[in-house]
């Protein structure tokens, strides 16, 4: 009767004992589930950014932008010497604004004569390349952002799906084509803007 009793009592001490070890493992899926939400803000976050940082890479920079060229009269290192800094003449294309350039860096070492295409702005800085590579530049901040709109796709159905259920095929495709398109955009960006720059 002992025997029978105490193994009774061992019995209930197990079923105790499994709703714990469940509830231990509830734990663990509500933690997951939170750091998959939070990775997925996260990623949203960083596309916006990114949106917010092609609209003044491109547009903005273009809507008081003059593109011209820049003839260069002499070139030497700056002051910490580890950039080539030039000096010379930037022409409107159209022929309406000429103005004296200091601290233009090209990016490489140059020769008296050599020309630059430029765009001075609003803020009388000058930047290296044509109108049209400062959309372009936007376009493939814009592409970056797209594939991190995809790469959130993925935490944030992790976290609020179901457990247990799989992600449905319309949201996998969803996010998968704006990663892979924004990186394949991102690319022909840099391509394009080689030519440009």
């Amino acid at each position: 009767m002992k025997t029978d009793a105490s193994g009774g009592q061992n019995l209930r001490k197990a079923g105790t004992g499994g709703p714990r070890i469940g509830f231990a493992a509830a734990k663990r899926g509500v933690g997951s589930r939170i750091g998959s939400g939070v990775l997925g803000i996260l990623a949203l976050l960083f596309a916006l950014i990114l949106v917010g940082s092609g609209y003044e890479e491109g547009p903005r920079k273009v809507s008081g932008g003059t593109q011209g060229t820049i003839t260069v009269e002499r070139c030497g290192m700056d002051i910490i010497g580890d950039d080539v800094e030039c000096s010379g003449t930037f022409r409107s294309d159209d022929g309406k604004l000429r103005s004296e350039v200091e601290d233009f860096e090209p990016g490489e070492d140059s020769t008296k004569g050599e020309k630059y295409q430029a765009v001075v702005d609003d803020t009388g800085y000058f930047r290296r390349g044509t109108i049209a590579s400062f959309y372009v530049e936007a376009v493939r901040f814009w592409c970056v952002a797209a594939a991190m709109f995809g790469v959130a796709v993925f935490p944030l159905s992790a976290a609020f799906r179901r457990e247990n259920r799989v992600m449905r095929r319309g949201t996998f495709i969803t996010g998968l084509s704006l990663l892979f398109g924004g990186l394949l955009g991102c690319g022909v960006c840099v391509l394009v803007n080689s030519v440009f720059m």
